[in-house]
């Protein structure tokens, strides 16, 4: 068993928005102010005989205001972007000190044993949990209830060889394993709980902290709890 290494779940594509407002307000005035300049200088140097395109210049002109509202709507959209991001970051921090329940694949074990929470996607006669090291070396597996729906279960902290492993964090998955080809697959999804002890904003995303080590992201949070009193 010590062989087996984690299953790797089919990672979805994410296409990464760009912005095509590249146009900033004051590269837009100052294109405008030489847009201007030009025309009346044109127009001081016109050619009486052969007067300059009306047209053409409010063609330009009716260009430009088109792109300046282009360009206060992008404004307002950042605005209302940063607004956002400021509530949310309200949110996140209102986590702290709740007990959070959150998809995850890593588990912490203490002295007292790890508690994990796991689903079961498909009904399966033969679902097992694995635990691994964080390099991914197999170090037990056990059988669980294979019917659809929530559960939680314990690991005792030894390992297949007899040995108790250390206080410390690892991974864990959901396994289902046919009993007609030996197919492997990934049964469900596994849930870990904690208090937030630390929210911690980094490039854009937000970092919930448990106080047994555990580091979540926001966004996988599926249930919150206030500490009893």
């Amino acid at each position: 068993m010590t062989s087996v290494t984690p299953i790797t779940a089919d990672q979805s594509s994410t296409n990464t928005a760009t912005s095509s407002g590249s146009v900033t307000r004051g590269a837009l005035t100052e294109d405008l102010d030489t847009f201007l300049n030009l025309l009346v200088a044109q127009l001081e140097n016109q050619d009486p005989l052969e007067p300059l395109d009306a047209n053409e210049f409010v063609d330009q002109l009716t260009q430009f205001s088109e792109l300046e509202q282009g360009v206060e709507q992008t404004d307002a959209l950042n605005d209302i972007s940063s607004t956002l991001a400021a509530d949310t970051r309200q949110t996140d921090i209102s986590y702290l000190g709740k007990i959070v329940e959150a998809e995850t694949d890593t588990v912490a074990l203490t002295e007292n044993g790890a508690t994990l929470g796991y689903s079961i996607d498909a009904p399966t006669n033969n679902a097992e949990i694995r635990i691994f090291t964080p390099a991914g070396q197999l170090l037990t597996a056990y059988q669980v209830d294979g019917n659809v729906g929530d559960f939680t279960t314990t690991w005792d902290g030894v390992t297949d060889s007899g040995v108790q492993a250390a206080p410390g964090l690892y991974r864990a998955q959901v396994v289902a394993i046919s009993e007609q080809t030996g197919q492997e697959r990934l049964a469900g999804k596994t849930y870990a709980t904690g208090t937030v002890s630390e929210v911690r904003f980094d490039s854009g995303s937000t970092e919930l902290i448990y106080d047994n080590g555990i580091t979540i992201t926001s966004n996988a949070v599926r249930r919150v709890a206030t500490p009893a009193s």
